[in-house]
Order: structure tokens, then C-alpha cells, then sequence
């Protein structure tokens, strides 16, 4: 129905999976910072484009070609979903963080079957871990995985690697991952991404 926010690290992914599938996507960085060092703007995040029909490049036959390949967070958290992301930089300490608030879709049959009991418990976390657990769970892993990227950033900021400002127009605009990656080698093993990729491989042998 909109268009799909994804992980720094899930576009590499998707990205990979679409070259073994022939499908066609379209990605397009969603919030970024410019690094005055290195002259580059650096994505915290993307945005998965919707194809021709309106719908995920990556669904046929309304069903998810990817399911058991790799999934992104907010597909696997649906339909308990970030609805707006708020970075803070502390220009003074050289630390940046994250805020996201998340709230249940009305485009999910079952939320909108149960959405008088649901406003009635304000959807607390408690209620969310028995009503949606795996939902609920995917959601703090990938709150989890954004702070982290967004803290190794920081430590890099600090000690004098980066120089964070506001993104400049015009310039080559750089996946926050794999601007990690160069310092941070240990990452993909960090993330499963490592193990994602091999799994890739392996299933594109087959498909």
C-alpha cells in the first residue's frame, strides 16, 4: 500500500536476491547525514519502491517470493509497524540515536477485526507480546540493529573519522552499512549478514 522502509543492510540484501530473481526494484535513500571528511552523504535508511502494479516488486501471486530467503523487519514486524523514525544528533557529545514510534496497521484484517479491544488496552507492550509476539519481537531486533549502526557511527564520529552535518545536495550518497563495514569488518558476522549471504547463494543455485 506504501512504499516499504528498509535497513541499510536489507538493501544489500534485496538488492542481491533481485539480480538472482530478475526482478526489477527500485530503492531510494530515505534519511542521510553528510560526512565532511570523506564529502559523502551517508543513508541511515531506505525506501523499497512499489513497482507498476502498486504492489512489492518481490510478491507474486500475493505471496512473498522471499518468505524464507530473507525477509525485511518491517515485513516481519507487520502489521505492527514504525509509522515515523526521529534521529537526534548531538553535535556537541558526537553521538547520534533514534527514536521510533510504532503503531498497528488498519491494512491488516485481524487489527481492524479487534481494533475496539486493541484502543481499549492502548497497545501496550504487554498486550503486544501475547497478541503479536513474533511481530513484536522483530520490531525491538530491528530498533535494536538501527542503534547500533547509528552507535558505531557515533564512536567513529568521535574519534575524529567522521564529521557529521546535515545532508548536502548533490553529492554521492553512501549505504551506512557498508561505510561501516570499512572500520567495522566484524559487522556482517554481527548482523547475520554474512550467513544471509551464503544462504543467498545457496538458494539462488537452486531457483
Amino acid at each position: 500500500m506504501s512504499p516499504i522502509s528498509i535497513l541499510p543492510h536489507e538493501e544489500i540484501v534485496l538488492r542481491e536476491l533481485s539480480k538472482i530473481m530478475g526482478v526489477n526494484i527500485t530503492t531510494s535513500p530515505g534519511y542521510t547525514v553528510y560526512d565532511v571528511i570523506s564529502g559523502v552523504n551517508i543513508a541511515f535508511s531506505y525506501v523499497l519502491h512499489l513497482n507498476e502494479k502498486s504492489t512489492c516488486p518481490f510478491l507474486v501471486d500475493n505471496k512473498c517470493s522471499i518468505h524464507y530467503i530473507y525477509k525485511p523487519y518491517i515485513c516481519r514486524s507487520f502489521p505492527y509497524i514504525p509509522r515515523h523514525v526521529k534521529y537526534s544528533i548531538d553535535d556537541v557529545n558526537k553521538y547520534i540515536i533514534a527514536s521510533t514510534d510504532y503503531g498497528l496497521s488498519l491494512a491488516c484484517h485481524i487489527i481492524r477485526r479487534d481494533k475496539d479491544i486493541l484502543e481499549k488496552y492502548g497497545g501496550k507492550p504487554s498486550v503486544l507480546i501475547h497478541y503479536l509476539r513474533d511481530e513484536y519481537l522483530a520490531s525491538v531486533e530491528a530498533e535494536n540493529v538501527r542503534l547500533l549502526l547509528l552507535y558505531l557511527l557515533s564512536l567513529l564520529w568521535r574519534e575524529g573519522v567522521v564529521e557529521i552535518k546535515p545532508s548536502v545536495q548533490g553529492v554521492q550518497v553512501v549505504n551506512l552499512y557498508e561505510f561501516l563495514r570499512r572500520y567495522f569488518p566484524e559487522l556482517p558476522t554481527k548482523l547475520n549478514i554474512d550467513k544471509v549471504l551464503i544462504k543467498v547463494k545457496k538458494w539462488s543455485k537452486n531457483y
